[in-house]
């Protein structure tokens, strides 16, 4: 959100309209609108899926296969599976409903980005899980700032 709001200062520091700023992220801006609409977010904002090609690892895999890591889902009532399962398995069975909002993902991956070593590490994510909108975050901090501007 830091980035939509410096976004929205910088425009207005610079007397563009919200038209303006819309149209400049919509025409210079297409292979960050290609991945944000492709980027899914757990409850607490954490990245579930992206297709961003510079957020490799992040999040769970598109498609889930032998090499992937198993993926254990629980529902609010208490129910859990384990599988192979990546994004297209879990956004299905959200659409479906059956994997009902509070439910929770995890994962463990290895993290060998750390001084130390490899270490297992798991990730969990709690549904639902949404796309989030750049064009309303836009006028969500435009109608904020725009009201601290002096008269």
């Amino acid at each position: 959100m830091a980035l939509v709001e410096i976004d929205v200062l910088v425009a207005q520091a610079l007397g563009l309209t919200l038209d303006e700023l819309l149209l400049i992220y919509r025409v210079q801006f297409p292979v960050m609108q290609g991945y944000e609409r492709d980027t899914w977010y757990d409850l607490a904002g954490r990245i579930v899926f992206t297709n961003s090609k510079g957020l490799v690892g992040v999040g769970l895999p598109r498609k889930g296969n032998r090499s992937t890591a198993d993926v254990t889902f629980t529902t609010p009532d208490g129910p859990r599976k384990t599988g192979k399962f990546g994004w297209d398995d879990l956004h299905a069975m959200q659409e479906a409903g059956t994997l009902p909002a509070g439910s929770t993902v995890t994962t463990t991956v290895i993290d060998d980005t750390q001084p130390g070593g490899p270490q297992a590490r798991t990730r969990a994510y709690t549904a639902p899980f949404a796309l989030a909108s750049r064009e309303a975050d836009y006028r969500i901090a435009w109608a904020f700032f725009e009201q601290d501007q002096p008269a």
